[in-house]
């Protein structure tokens, strides 16, 4: 997972959380000054022009169905396929994924 945390400078705090084994997530910051954050995101807007979303995965869109469905069986059914996926990354540093 990624996220941002802007600064009123314009600089920018990049935040990124990782699954490691057993059973950790790892947190790495990453401080960016305004004018790598403004090249960054240039380049990104550029590399990815025209490249569509991914879907979302498997366990997610069952679960989303589900959700969406309102059937209380099929989202508990769901909810612990997508907890064994979080799991599996946890517990084997993201070989799984």
């Amino acid at each position: 997972m990624v996220r941002t945390e802007p600064r009123p400078d314009g600089s920018t705090v990049l935040v990124v959380l990782t699954p490691g084994p057993p059973m950790v997530l790892v947190e790495n910051r990453f401080f960016l000054d305004r004018y790598l954050t403004r090249a960054l995101l240039h380049t990104l807007d550029r590399d990815l022009h025209g490249i569509p979303d991914p879907s979302p995965t498997p366990e997610g869109a069952a679960l989303l169905a589900a959700f969406r469905a309102g059937d209380k069986e099929a989202f508990s059914a769901a909810m612990d396929g997508y907890s064994f996926s979080i799991l599996s990354l946890w517990t084997d540093g993201g070989a799984a994924a």
